[in-house]
């Protein structure tokens, strides 16, 4: 059963920060919001061995990632744990110029949680929704694991299940040697 999902983003190409994460963190999943801008399977593997079981994990394309070849999905939805997630990098949806794109596409896919990256800066909130559309979203962005922008450091999220179906959503810092 997962009970800890390391989400990160816009690695580009700094694969070695990711194992950084992975190393501290030793997750049951894990969530990769796009510009990854290397070989996902590279990270994959690093995830199993660390954890010696298969370890699921999510990849999503972004917008500097069609230039390395990478043939990734640019939406993933799915359910777990009674949540049901809505993970995208962001540009499409226009992530700039403000959430409601975003917040209407997990709404459409009846997703409570959606995750994004693209601004390389840490976000979380919650939006109730707008008329009888869904129930309202999370929404979070760790930020960039590599290279941070608006005054923010290089960073993760931790989402947790806690007993009882609620979520325990962490920022971290990766502070490397």
């Amino acid at each position: 059963m997962v009970k800890k999902i390391l989400i990160v983003s816009d690695s580009h190409g700094r694969s070695q920060n990711i194992k950084a994460a992975i190393d501290i963190e030793r997750p049951d999943m894990l969530i990769h919001l796009g510009d990854i801008e290397d070989d996902p399977e590279v990270v994959r593997r690093w995830l199993d061995e660390t954890m010696k079981t298969s370890v699921p994990a999510v990849f999503v394309q972004g917008n500097c990632d069609g230039y390395k070849g990478l043939k990734l999905q640019s939406t993933a939805v799915f359910e777990l744990n009674d949540h049901r997630f809505y993970c995208t990098h962001g540009h499409r949806q226009g992530v700039n110029m403000g959430l409601e794109n975003l917040m209407y596409s997990a709404l459409e896919n009846d997703c409570d949680i959606a995750m994004y990256g693209h601004t390389h800066v840490p976000f979380d909130d919650y939006f109730e929704s707008f008329g009888d559309v869904g129930s309202g979203v999370r929404i979070l962005n760790p930020g960039s694991i590599s290279i941070p922008r608006g005054g923010s450091k290089r960073s993760y999220m931790i989402l947790t299940f806690m007993d009882g179906g609620e979520i325990n959503v962490e920022l971290k810092n990766l502070k490397l040697s």
